[in-house]
């Protein structure tokens, strides 16, 4: 079965073409078929109809691989940062993606997201409206 990853983000955001790499390398890790695309959100309106919590979010088959996305209602037009054991990326670590392809439980313990509407590097300069 063909998994469907999407890579939602905005324009001009710095992480998109890593994003991108690192989903396809996390199907290719899985060994699960998928389908990768791209989805520009335009507007704060559509930010929040799509749940939207920043660029670059990457959700397998409309749910989010960040195991705390469920709970989060920080939706918006932001850059989106990754806290991983401690630091601070610009995009998901490649064990959620894979375990999400996979339909395996989160691999990494007491990790979490946010994003921010400050300068975050390396992420981008902020919040846009």
């Amino acid at each position: 079965m063909t998994r469907r990853i999407e890579v939602l983000v905005f324009e001009g955001c710095p992480n998109v073409d890593a994003t991108l790499a690192r989903a396809s390398a996390a199907a290719a890790a899985a060994g699960v078929p998928a389908d990768i695309a791209t989805v520009l959100v335009d507007n704060e309106d559509e930010a929040i109809r799509r749940r939207f919590l920043g660029s670059p979010t990457v959700r397998v088959d409309g749910i989010d691989v960040d195991p705390g996305a469920a709970t989060r209602d920080d939706f918006g037009m932001q850059c989106r940062i990754y806290a991983v054991d401690g630091r601070f990326q610009g995009l998901p670590p490649d064990e959620w993606i894979t375990a999400a392809l996979r339909g395996d439980a989160p691999r990494t313990a007491l990790t979490t997201s946010l994003s921010t509407g400050g300068s975050v590097d390396p992420c981008c300069t902020g919040r846009r409206g």
